[in-house]
């Protein structure tokens, strides 16, 4: 079996943990006038004022600003590396075993121990408690944590699972004490919890006894600015020192002329619609095809990425993640095709108005997206203009993430233009397994499809990557193909610093941001 023993590139991940938003409201302590404080806008903010890492999607607000970490991280090349968990170890099929860090105290300076990491995760799975996280605890799979000692312990789970320690790098699978009315989040990273204002603002201060070093700021702030313009504003007038989410127009213009504290990276983004399979318009296979087909990808990227933002999609895994992109898929622009498959499945212009019809009724599909990433609404408009030429009527609007998801689950709209990152984990399961698997959380399509299903079963239950590499291959084709999932394009990153940022670097699994040496020098 595959033993880890990465102490040597510890490194390389040191204190990857990154920050959560902060509205501009002013913070709810006194900053004294000597701390060094870093103020970053970013897209989102908590969900609660106490939002549990562990819970939902909290823990990717809480690992990016340095206040949870996980037992395992990934470097910067999408690697596996040591963080709480100093080796990492598969003994059987389903055992695995992992030696911790001796040297981890909690933020309220209690140390690290086997029954401490036993009992976070334990949490998971206890319903009305606010660590709960069914989504997380099916990906991982537990059976049993046997605890070895003060440093070890050994998971077991129901079955083999191929991608469990993959899934101990995701963010929600943080390592948490349980709270107090003092500190209500107790996590290990470099930055302590101070307070948090829902969908404004998360605030945090350094923690000197750090295991990875005293951190060199003292306090950080994060702004969540849904709107990237004002994002931009609010860096010009100096009230941010850093812009995480750039208006790509803007940066092109920057860096076309030279100007500013410039950051980019591709990451494992993908912009893509959720479809609304199960029924309505879209349970229509035909239908789903030409809406992919009459897609001018290439069009959309050059119009909202202004040319420095990403690439168009050809599956749901960017090219660049060599391991695991089926790079003999492409999804084509072609709305002669399209419309010749329209007009095979009889859905046809019946009247000379321009918009074709299915079972006598005028299509008019519904798109909703949201706001919080720059690109979302000129690629909604894009495709409302694209699909008018292939005689598509389409009604588009922006709104809130969940309310979109339920109208999705709900029906009551078809297409929900989003963005997520298909490998936080470095894993090519995490992806479909969550959004298109058969009857999981996340699959709002309604979609089932049993091939894919056992495909996915069978991806996790092997421990040979070329074979996995076979499964998830045929994945990736499945979902070309039936498209509850339709790719747009996979996203480069694009920031914006004050000129006194150092040592900000943009994570490709966008999981990572603030470390201890993140900086604001003058």
């Amino acid at each position: 079996m595959k033993k880890w023993n990465l102490t040597s590139a510890l490194t390389v991940l040191m204190g990857l943990s990154a920050v959560a938003a902060t509205g501009l409201a002013a913070t709810t302590q006194p900053v004294a006038a000597a701390d060094k404080t870093l103020r970053i806008a970013v897209p989102f903010g908590p969900k609660s004022s106490a939002p549990d890492p562990r819970a939902r999607q909290n823990g990717w607000l809480s690992n990016r600003a340095g206040v949870s970490e996980t037992l395992i991280g990934l470097g910067h090349d999408m690697t596996m590396q040591p963080r709480l968990a100093e080796t990492f170890q598969n003994v059987s099929p389903t055992e695995w075993r992992l030696v911790l860090r001796s040297d981890v105290k909690f933020h309220d300076g209690t140390p690290m121990t086997a029954e401490d990491v036993k009992a976070s995760f334990e949490k998971l799975d206890i319903e009305g408690h606010p660590g709960h996280n069914p989504r997380l605890s099916r990906l991982l799979g537990i059976e049993s944590i046997t605890v070895e000692g003060d440093n070890a312990l050994l998971f077991k789970t129901r079955k083999p699972n191929s991608a469990f320690l993959w899934s101990l790098t995701e963010p929600s699978a943080a390592v948490m004490k349980e709270g107090t009315e003092e500190l209500p989040l107790i996590g290990t990273g470099p930055f302590v919890f101070v307070s948090a204002e829902t969908d404004k603002s998360y605030e945090t201060r350094k923690f000197a006894d750090y295991w990875g070093g005293e951190p060199k700021l003292d306090r950080i702030v994060m702004d969540a600015l849904s709107d990237p313009s004002v994002a931009k504003l609010a860096l010009q007038a100096g009230d941010v020192d850093l812009v995480t989410n750039y208006p790509e127009p803007d940066f092109a213009a920057l860096k076309e002329a030279g100007d500013g504290q410039l950051f980019s990276n591709p990451t494992t983004r993908l912009f893509f619609f959720q479809v609304r399979t199960a029924d309505g318009p879209l349970a229509n296979k035909a239908l789903r095809q030409a809406v992919s087909l009459g897609l001018d990808r290439d069009t959309i990227v050059a119009a909202s990425l202004s040319g420095v933002g990403g690439e168009k999609a050809n599956s749901i895994f960017p090219a660049s993640m060599a391991s695991w992109a089926n790079k003999n898929l492409t999804l084509d622009y072609d709305p002669v095709k399209a419309e010749a498959l329209l007009d095979e499945a009889g859905i046809k212009d019946t009247n000379g108005d321009g918009n074709r019809e299915l079972d006598g009724e005028e299509i008019t599909l519904k798109l909703r997206s949201y706001e919080g990433r720059a690109a979302l609404r000129p690629t909604l408009e894009i495709t409302q203009a694209l699909l008018q030429q292939i005689g598509i009527n389409a009604e588009i609007a922006m709104g809130e993430y969940d309310a979109n998801n339920e109208a999705l689950k709900a029906g009551e709209i078809d297409m929900h233009l989003q963005a997520w990152g298909t490998a936080p984990q470095g894993d090519p399961d995490y992806f479909p397994s969550t959004l298109a698997e058969s009857g999981v959380s996340y699959n709002f399509s309604g979609y089932a499809n049993p091939e894919l299903d056992a495909l996915l079963a069978k991806g996790r239950e092997n421990f040979d990557d070329e074979v996995r590499k076979s499964h998830y291959d045929r994945v990736q084709e499945i979902i070309n193909e039936d498209l509850p999932l339709i790719p747009v394009f996979h996203k480069t990153q694009v920031s914006v610093g004050n000129g006194k940022v150092e040592g900000y670097a943009i994570h490709p699994a966008e999981t990572y941001l603030v470390t201890p040496d993140l900086d604001l020098v003058d």
